[in-house]
């Protein structure tokens, strides 16, 4: 009996699971991340090119099952149609790839490059902060913020460079101790002086309304070929990401997506299931394998312009390895949305070599054996074939399920291997792994490793405005990068202790809210058990944070009513307290050590 399939039959048929590989690392039976926003699942998949050719007849048995030989029919012709749709984008006469099941020859992929000497005196975090968002970036920032007022409501706001340091200050507070309402930080039952002393509400709330990052003067119609729906926040993510172009790249890079959380109405909000927060702005990020960010690019749609004809998946790895020196031999890894038979081609033309997991319906001519053919000779069986000319492993294995992995510069030797939970056996037994497994495994996890620490003190303060989230995005990387860069340098000198990440952002928050700013002045008499004129000795007040100390700014000795502990010399009492160190200095005909104290 025939039966005849139209173009959405063959469309559900390049979707089954089969085509999604099992997550390696843990080896259970969890699918990968699908994807469900503006594009299909298949970026190099072009269905319209099916609307003509007429439904597709084949033999299907009584049974409605199709045998091994009439899959492999489907499949190869699928491919063929999905390969003709990639030649349509495609100028260049399409490539024939050949493949042989030999003994694949290793190149010479050993690392040219190297980290410059780090600085004999390790800078502060406030300054490693200030690598990515500097003072230019305040002023300007300050300056939009004031012509947007003005536009808008002719409003004076009057803000500067110092006080756009004291309102992200202030965000990097709540990242830290965060509050479902930040009016809850200046309330008269949980006050928080950290941000309440700092900027008074209404002046936070003015420049949660008014802040702003480029002249809307200046903005394309959205009917233009030129519209930019980033254009809100165009200059500092152009700024952040010429800051981390200066950065000197480790060897090993993953390319994958991170989710900015948002649930408001934009254009641009993407839905991806099966993510932690399914619904937000989408960005596609390059991090090493410390977890450091090199480059990244908001996703804003279908209509994002980006050099190449590599496909969407293929187009935008090759904008995130843009920056990437030629010959020094990194490595870069990604899954099986990007991964592509001529992606991997172009990148090694490039001397970068690849690591990825491909889909089946991607493997331009490379047959291989059957899931069920796999099945039948246990887990750890595989199979492989390598491409003559251009040097391509293509390797199929099976674990939980048959997964693809396609390579540059390994294939299956030498293998090793892994441990892996056997329902039968209840226990954990040894299952043989290839060699590109495992390195696919060792090195894909950099942007994952980034999400994980941007979720420990992420930035979450609502906003009317959907791009804040994005500006949230950038000061929470800046933050990280500045840490991940200060830990680099420790660690070249040799110096294994170092600050935590909490610590390390409470620093710059707390340099960016006093470092050369004044303190607002509390209205009101002051209290009776205010910690500024009463003090135990039992007490040590914390030093502030070295930009706040040496400022020069605002340090003024008052007398207190109970003498305290110098903080400066071993064994003196005073009763003269530094007005924004908050810290007890001797300050006598014998000795000066308020003097002493805030000068370097």
């Amino acid at each position: 009996m025939a039966k005849r399939f139209g173009v959405d039959d063959v469309i559900k048929y390049i979707f089954l699971p089969d085509g999604i590989e099992s997550d390696l690392e843990d080896g259970d039976d969890d699918e990968e991340k699908m994807y469900v926003d503006d594009d299909l699942v298949d970026p190099d998949y072009n269905p319209a090119q099916d609307i003509n050719a007429g439904p597709l007849e084949i033999e299907v048995e009584e049974s409605g099952s199709i045998d091994e030989e009439e899959d492999q029919v489907l499949l190869s012709c699928i491919s063929s149609e999905t390969d003709a749709g990639e030649d349509q984008t495609n100028t260049q006469q399409k490539k024939k790839y050949r493949w042989r099941k030999k003994p694949y020859t290793f190149p010479d992929v050993s690392f040219k490059g190297e980290f410059s000497t780090p600085p004999d005196e390790i800078p502060t975090p406030l300054q490693y902060f200030k690598l990515f968002l500097n003072d230019d970036c305040m002023a300007y920032i300050a300056e939009q913020t004031n012509c947007y007022a003005l536009a808008k409501d002719g409003k004076v706001v009057g803000t500067s460079a110092k006080e756009i340091e004291q309102f992200f200050g202030i965000l990097l507070f709540t990242g830290i101790f965060p509050c479902r309402a930040y009016t809850t930080y200046w309330s008269n039952f949980s006050r928080f002086p950290l941000i309440a002393d700092i900027m008074s509400r209404n002046r936070f709330q003015d420049h949660l309304r008014y802040i702003h990052f480029n002249n809307n003067a200046e903005m394309k119609a959205r009917d233009h070929p030129d519209y930019d729906p980033l254009f809100k926040v165009s200059p500092l993510l152009k700024r952040l990401r010429d800051a981390m172009s200066q950065l000197e790249p480790e060897e090993r890079h993953s390319v994958d997506e991170q989710m900015i959380p948002f649930k408001g109405r934009s254009g641009i909000k993407q839905y991806i299931k099966n993510k932690p927060h399914r619904w937000g702005f989408k960005v596609f990020a390059r991090a090493g394998m410390s977890g450091m960010i090199y480059d990244f690019m908001v996703y804003t749609g279908k209509a994002m312009k980006l050099p190449g004809n590599l496909g969407v998946a293929g187009n935008v790895v090759m904008r995130l390895v843009n920056n990437l020196p030629e010959d020094k031999n990194f490595k870069v890894y990604f899954d099986n949305w990007f991964s592509s038979v001529d992606l991997v081609c172009l990148l090694k033309q490039q001397n970068i070599w690849s690591v990825g997991t491909i889909r089946s319906n991607r493997l331009k001519g490379c047959t291989l054996k059957t899931d069920k053919e796999l099945k039948q000779h246990g887990r750890g069986s595989l199979d492989y074939k390598c491409e003559d000319t251009e040097g391509v492993s293509i390797v199929k294995w099976c674990d939980n399920k048959a997964v693809h992995l396609i390579s540059t510069y390994c294939s299956i030797d030498p293998a090793d291997k892994c441990k892996r939970w056997s329902v039968a056996e209840k226990k954990r037994i040894d299952v043989e792994r290839p060699y590109v497994v495992k390195e696919y495994n060792q090195h894909m996890g950099g942007v994952g490793l980034c999400d994980m620490m941007l979720e420990l003190y992420r930035t979450d303060i609502r906003s009317k405005k959907w791009y804040m989230r994005i500006v949230y995005y950038c000061l929470d990387v800046a933050v990280l990068n500045a840490w991940l860069l200060y830990r680099r340098h420790l660690a070249q000198n040799n110096q294994p202790r170092y600050l935590p990440l909490k610590d390390f952002r409470s620093s710059i928050a707390s340099a960016l809210t006093l470092a050369g700013k004044q303190k607002i002045k509390k209205r009101g008499r002051p209290s009776l058990n205010d910690e500024s004129t009463c003090s135990s000795k039992k007490t040590k007040k914390a030093l502030p944070v070295t930009d706040v100390r040496y400022d020069g700014l605002h340090h003024w000795p008052h007398h207190i009513a109970k003498r305290m502990r110098c903080r400066y010399c071993p064994s003196g009492y005073t009763r003269v307290q530094c007005s924004k160190c908050l810290v007890g200095l001797c300050l006598n005909e014998r000795n000066n050590c308020f003097m002493a104290f805030h000068t370097k």
